[in-house]
C-alpha cells in the first residue's frame, strides 16, 4: 500500500479505532492544496472517472456543499446486480429513507465538513446518513447525472451483517433531523418505510445470497 501510495504522490496515516475515526483523522491531516473529499471502505469502488465528474460539478457551483451519483450494487465477483439512482429530491428524502444518496458515490468539499465537524464518532453505522443531513445547513447537495462507485453486497459486509442494527441507527438519527411540520406523522411513516426497506433487503438476499436468506430463515 505504501509503494502505491508513493507512486502517486499520496500520504499513508495510520489511526487507531473506527472508520468514522479514520476519516476525521484524514480531513486533520489533508493539506491546504486539498478541496474535496471523500473515502471508500474495503468492499466499495469507485467508478472510472467518478472523482473528475464530481469535481467538475463542485467546481462549477462553489455553493455546493457535495456531488453524488448513481451507485452499482455487485456481487464478489464485481458483476453488477442493479443501479441504484438517486430520485428526484433525493437529499431531502434521506430524511425518510436512508441510502437513497450513498456515501461511496458522493464526493464531499472538504471545507464543508470541516465547518460541520466532520463525522459522530458516536455512530457505528449510519454516520454518513447524519453527515449529509448536516451537511445540507452548509450548502446544497448537487446530483451528478453518472454512476460515480459500486458497493459490494455480500455475506461478510458490516453492513449487511448489521442490516438491522444500521436501520435502527438511521432512522433514530432521521427523528433527530426531522423537520417540525413532519414529526406528528414520522412514526408510521419511519415503521411504513422500515417494513418497505425490510423486504427489499430479504429479496436481494433470495435473489444474489440465497445462502444467506436462508440463514437468516433458521
Amino acid at each position: 500500500m505504501r509503494e502505491l501510495a508513493s507512486h502517486f504522490g499520496a500520504k499513508v496515516t495510520e489511526t487507531p479505532g473506527h472508520i468514522s475515526a479514520a476519516v476525521n483523522h484524514g480531513l486533520t491531516v489533508a493539506g491546504p492544496q486539498h478541496r474535496f473529499a471523500g473515502w471508500i471502505g474495503d468492499d466499495d469502488l469507485l467508478r472510472p472517472g467518478a472523482l473528475a465528474r464530481a469535481v467538475a460539478v463542485l467546481r462549477r457551483d462553489t455553493t455546493a456543499s457535495a456531488a453524488f451519483g448513481a451507485c452499482d450494487y455487485i456481487d464478489v465477483a464485481g458483476a453488477t446486480m442493479f443501479t441504484r439512482r438517486p430520485p428526484p429530491l433525493a437529499p431531502w428524502l434521506m430524511h425518510l429513507v436512508p441510502g437513497v444518496v450513498k456515501q461511496e458515490a458522493t464526493l464531499f468539499r472538504l471545507t464543508a465538513l470541516r465547518e460541520i465537524g466532520g463525522l459522530d464518532e458516536s455512530l457505528r453505522f449510519a454516520m454518513d446518513l447524519d453527515l449529509m443531513l448536516r451537511l445540507q445547513s452548509v450548502g446544497p447537495m448537487r446530483r451528478v447525472e453518472a454512476t460515480l462507485g459500486a458497493f459490494c453486497w455480500h455475506p461478510g459486509s458490516i453492513t449487511i451483517v448489521n442490516r438491522e442494527a444500521s436501520l435502527v441507527e438511521a432512522q433514530a438519527i432521521q427523528r433527530r433531523h426531522a423537520p417540525t411540520w413532519l414529526r406528528p406523522v414520522f412514526p408510521l411513516l419511519q415503521w411504513s418505510i422500515g417494513v418497505l426497506l425490510r423486504r427489499m433487503a430479504a429479496r436481494i438476499n433470495a435473489r444474489w445470497l440465497p445462502d444467506a436468506a436462508e440463514d437468516a430463515r433458521g
